[in-house]
């Protein structure tokens, strides 16, 4: 195999890798704007961006093991190969995150929000971007990209700690009115998974800096 089909196919690599990166967010974003309307027909969209991700997801597995088993790359071209293998799981789970927060939107549609959480949209917000710069932080392998990313994984925590008192006090508030106890914990929820998707592309983030502390002398490829 010549040095020019190796390049296309890390070419094409780096292109699903972003466009399953761009789905996550896109899947990120439908969830927040059906809770923030209670649109379940939005939150339901969901589910087929999902399933998008998932697609994505089996052909860079494909690919990866086609390139290792063909091409044999080796030193920091095989590292970036069976990185980006480990990498896509945590894009998967980003994408499940996303359907389970439209899973509870479509839960929490029958009432009224008895209190908005202004903190919840600024987290997609957060997120999003996260999310986003993480996979191209990996492409580009961007050390300095991947510490903003993680430096904003504390900014989602400080925002999820906020949301959590805002809605511990309207739990406790309403104690007797179930509804709206309940809807609390939901959104509580919500934000949960919110958090966990900011943990999930920094853990991108932190393997991107792993890798940069990685030196690797480079063998002349034919």
């Amino acid at each position: 195999m010549t040095r020019n089909k190796f390049e296309e196919q890390l070419s094409e690599l780096k292109d699903l890798l972003t466009r399953m990166g761009e789905l996550n967010c896109e899947a990120i974003g439908d969830a927040v704007t059906a809770l923030e309307t209670q649109n379940t027909a939005l939150a339901r969209q969901t589910k087929g961006v999902e399933a998008l991700v998932d697609e994505k997801e089996q052909q860079i597995e494909r690919l990866c093991l086609k390139i290792i088993l063909k091409q044999q790359p080796v030193a920091s071209d095989l590292l970036f190969v069976t990185s980006a293998m480990k990498m896509i799981t945590d894009m998967e789970r980003i994408a499940d995150q996303a359907v389970d927060i439209s899973e509870l939107v479509i839960k929490m549609s029958k009432l009224p929000y008895a209190e908005s959480v202004k903190e919840i949209s600024d987290m997609a917000d957060k997120v999003q971007d996260m999310v986003r710069n993480a996979a191209k932080c990996f492409v580009e392998r961007d050390g300095e990209l991947a510490k903003a990313v993680c430096r904003s994984d504390d900014d989602v925590d400080d925002l999820f700690d906020v949301v959590k008192k805002k809605l511990t006090q309207i739990v406790h508030k309403d104690i007797d009115e179930e509804d709206n106890g309940e809807q609390a914990l939901d959104m509580l929820m919500v934000a949960k998974y919110l958090e966990k998707i900011g943990d999930h592309a920094s853990n991108i983030a932190e393997w991107v800096l792993f890798l940069s502390l990685i030196h690797i002398s480079e063998p002349t490829r034919p």
